[in-house]
């Protein structure tokens, strides 16, 4: 049996090492503790970046499933437009073979997209266009990435039409193409509505005869014609004498087909080159070819006349077509036409002036009995009488150098730079003003005179542009007109020789304008005259080009380097495409001939910026500058 002392010593020992034993253990195990607990903390830390960027990539990829899912309902958007759209969209490769159609392509074209993916763009061509057109349009593409343009196209029924076409290059990153886009549209509609307002403002609804607005036009353009030709615009006013009791007898219905009956018996009595227009007002005559306001007036432009008497052939021409009875609702009715003539530049100088003298005069038939024609009388008109005296005047002007050269600068469209300049005849009056060359030139070629002064044109524009040059670093070159006598005569060349040689000038730095109505009569005559004047050195220009009649075979044997587009055309620019056309088409014909191309007669900023875009080289014009006496021309540009 233990002892009582004994055990409880062991007790407490024993309680003693229990309470130690825990102690050791934390004693042991507190080196360890503050590494175990870092790498707790940094393993935590790890999860949560990693959670952070986990959650991260699970925004990214929702924002990217939103953005796919928009990007889905907006091509879903952009394709569901293109099916639906209007116009044609056709997608080619690089080498121009189509990769995609939309509806609308099937419908303008009649071709499926089946049947034309995989086949070259060109499928469609008209062959309407050459191939400098096509070769022109792929050159600007791969230069400028886009080209617009009309075009003709050819539907799958084998049927032409107009369409508007645009083309785009879509390149890689490199800079390489590697699609075209192409979008067009049919153009037929807006052309034919075109027409019809083209109709409908320059024609008479009743007898399809050209109003007065398109006669107002070509009496403008005659005028400026017979300045440079030298020949005269005659205009007869015709009004049907007692109209007013066809109307009353069978009523205006019955007028009416009367009217269409004259005006298609009247078109017979005159050239295809002669106008005809139906007036809407006598007084206020101002049309093109023809107008109506209810009346039974009509007009006449006659144009290119040699002499004032030529026009009195037409009207009796149109006298005889009365002689024959019209018929009106079954029955014969006789008529007869009273006509007043005046002749431009005889008569007057101004559309409205030469207007009111034919009015005039038609006035004075009506009042004398109706029936004939009459010329504007002597009392109302310059004389015969005046006509001697200003010969005599013209004469004396001579003898007293009485005339001065005017010089118009011509530029560089591109640079604006000065390249030359063109001699222009005044006449200066002593009490002031001048009188116009319109006046003074066709006498001056009636009488012969113009032999002498177109000499004195010559040498004094050679003399002054030598002046002008000695005072400049760049020469600037002159343009000088011949008038059809002056080309015609035979000691032309050795005029023109004498004066270089004794001017001294370059004479590459002169140049001589000619009119193509001067070329056309003697085409072999005119060719070897202007072969002699190139062999002096100088150069020769082709004056009003457009206007004439002279044949596009024989223009590439012309010893000619430069085209003058006529200033009709250019002042025409605003009133529609055809103008535009017609230059397009004289710069284009240049430019393949090597020629250089002159506009003249720009006088607005929109006639300069398109013959810019247009690529002709030279330009003039008030817009420009102004013709002005040879001190001007020091003070300005030397």
């Amino acid at each position: 049996m233990m002892k009582k002392g004994a055990g409880m010593d062991t007790q407490v020992s024993t309680v003693a090492k229990l309470e130690l034993e825990p102690r050791v253990e934390k004693e042991q195990h507190s080196d360890y503790q503050p590494e175990a607990i870092q790498l707790h903390r940094e393993l935590e830390q790890r999860i949560e970046t990693r959670t952070q960027e986990l959650n991260q990539v699970r925004r990214r990829l929702q924002e990217e499933i939103r953005l796919h899912k928009d990007t889905s309902k907006r091509l879903l958007l952009v394709n569901r437009i293109v099916e639906k759209a209007h116009f044609a969209i056709i997608i080619t490769d690089a080498e121009q073979t189509i990769l995609y159609t939309n509806p609308a392509y099937t419908r303008l074209t009649g071709r499926l997209g089946s049947d034309v993916c995989g086949k070259k763009a060109s499928i469609n061509q008209s062959g309407r266009h050459d191939s400098d057109f096509y070769q022109h349009m792929w050159q600007t593409l791969n230069e400028d990435d886009y080209w617009e343009g009309e075009v003709w196209d050819r539907r799958a029924d084998g049927s032409h039409f107009m369409k508007y076409l645009s083309i785009e290059t879509v390149r890689d990153d490199h800079g390489d193409i590697n699609h075209y886009f192409a979008i067009f549209t049919d153009l037929s509609d807006q052309k034919r509505t075109e027409q019809e307002l083209e109709r409908l403002t320059h024609y008479d609804p009743l007898t399809d005869l050209p109003n007065r607005i398109l006669f107002r036009n070509r009496l403008g353009h005659e005028f400026n014609i017979a300045t440079r030709h030298n020949s005269k615009t005659g205009l007869i006013l015709l009004n049907i004498d007692r109209f007013t009791l066809i109307n009353q007898a069978f009523g205006f219905d019955k007028g009416d087909q009367l009217l269409i009956e004259v005006a298609k018996r009247l078109k017979l009595c005159i050239r295809c080159t002669d106008l005809l227009a139906r007036q809407e007002k006598r007084i206020e005559r101002d049309a093109d070819m023809m107008s109506r306001m209810g009346g039974d007036d009509f007009s006449f432009i006659l144009s290119e006349l040699r002499e004032p008497e030529d026009a009195a052939v037409v009207a009796r021409r149109l006298t005889d077509a009365f002689e024959k009875p019209f018929h009106v609702d079954g029955e014969e009715v006789y008529l007869s036409a009273s006509m007043g003539i005046s002749v431009f530049p005889d008569n007057a100088c101004e559309e409205e002036e030469l207007i009111q003298q034919s009015q005039a005069v038609l006035d004075r038939v009506k009042q004398e009995g109706k029936g004939g024609y009459r010329f504007y009388s002597d009392d109302q008109n310059r004389s015969s009488a005046e006509r001697v005296r200003l010969e005599t005047k013209l004469r004396k002007a001579m003898a007293g150098n009485e005339f001065m050269m005017y010089y118009q600068p011509k530029v560089d469209l591109k640079t604006g730079d000065l390249m030359g300049m063109e001699a222009l005849l005044r006449w200066p009056q002593p009490g002031g003003g001048m009188i116009p060359p319109g006046d003074f030139i066709p006498l001056a070629e009636d009488t012969g005179l113009i032999r002498g002064l177109g000499e004195w044109i010559i040498r004094q524009a050679i003399s002054d542009t030598q002046t002008i040059n000695q005072q400049r670093d760049v020469p600037l070159k002159i343009a000088i007109n011949l008038s059809v006598r002056q080309f015609r005569n035979p000691e032309l060349v050795d005029t023109i020789s004498g004066i270089i040689g004794d001017s001294g000038i370059d004479p590459a730095l002169i140049e001589f304008e000619i009119t193509e109505s001067m070329l056309i009569e003697d085409v072999d005559e005119a060719c070897q005259t202007m072969a002699n004047l190139r062999e002096l050195g100088v150069e020769l220009a082709i004056d009003d080009f457009g206007t004439g009649y002279s044949s596009l075979a024989y223009l590439r044997h012309f010893p000619v380097k430069t085209l003058k587009i006529d200033q009709t055309f250019i002042r025409d620019l605003s009133q529609g495409e055809n103008s535009e056309s017609i230059i397009n088409a004289i710069i284009g014909l240049g430019l393949g001939l090597g020629l250089s191309v002159v506009a003249e007669g720009i006088e607005t900023e929109g006639q300069l910026e398109f013959l810019k875009n247009s690529g002709c080289h030279i330009g003039q014009g008030y817009r420009i500058a102004r013709p002005m006496p040879l001190a001007d021309l020091l003070k300005d540009y030397s």
